[in-house]
């Protein structure tokens, strides 16, 4: 096997890593309603990665080594999914909507469309 393509082979691990990491974390930002989402994606990929990577480095390095390291992927990908959205939330908290607005007019029933008196 030549050096490109074992390069390419190690690459399609971690493509399909990233994957496998990229589910859980569609789905808690889909939960969170995007609530820090954004950032915490690096995460959720490098966590996937991470355990994609541990599982053959332990020694399980046939198919069954394969499946169990997708399914560590998975696992860890929804752990740090929910870790980066939970200190993303932590850190940038949302205001409530319309939060300005009803300071500035304290007589918020009233429709825009009457004239002030």
């Amino acid at each position: 096997m030549t050096s490109e393509a074992r390069v390419a082979f190690v690459l399609f691990f971690f493509a399909v890593w990233c994957f496998m990491g990229l589910i859980p974390w569609a789905v808690a930002a889909v939960v969170a309603r995007g609530r820090g989402a954004l950032t915490a994606l690096p995460m959720a990929l490098a966590g996937a990665c991470a355990a994609g990577v541990a599982v053959p480095l332990i020694g399980a390095d046939d198919f069954a080594g394969f499946l169990l390291s997708l399914a560590t992927a998975f696992f860890a990908g929804a752990v740090a999914s929910a870790a980066g959205i939970a200190v993303a939330q932590r850190l940038w908290p949302m205001r409530r909507a319309n939060e300005q607005g009803r300071r500035r007019d304290s007589e918020s029933e009233r429709s825009h469309l009457t004239p002030r008196t």
